[in-house]
C-alpha cells in the first residue's frame, strides 16, 4: 500500500451525517450486534402484541360458509 493511499484511508470520509451514522456499525465491525439488537426488539415487540391482545370473542368468530353460498337442499321424507 503507498503512502498516498493510507493518507487517504486515514482521512473521515466526507458526506452527510445520516450516511455516516448508518455505516458506523460497519466501521466499527459491529454489524452483528447490530443485527442481534434489532432482531430482539422486532422479537420482544411481536411478544407484547400477542400477550396484550384481547382473545376473539365468540360472537365475532369466522363463518365456516360465505354469505353467499347456498342453504344445503331439504330432504323431502316420503309418506
Amino acid at each position: 500500500m503507498s503512502r498516498a493511499a493510507a493518507r487517504r484511508g486515514a482521512r473521515p470520509h466526507p458526506g452527510r451525517p445520516l450516511p455516516r451514522l448508518l455505516s458506523l456499525p460497519a466501521r466499527l465491525h459491529l454489524r452483528w450486534l447490530v443485527i442481534a439488537v434489532l432482531l430482539a426488539a422486532a422479537v420482544g415487540l411481536y411478544g407484547r402484541v400477542l400477550l396484550t391482545s384481547a382473545p376473539m370473542p365468540p360472537s365475532r368468530a369466522p363463518q365456516t360458509g360465505t354469505p353467499t353460498s347456498s342453504p344445503p337442499p331439504r330432504v323431502m321424507a316420503r309418506g
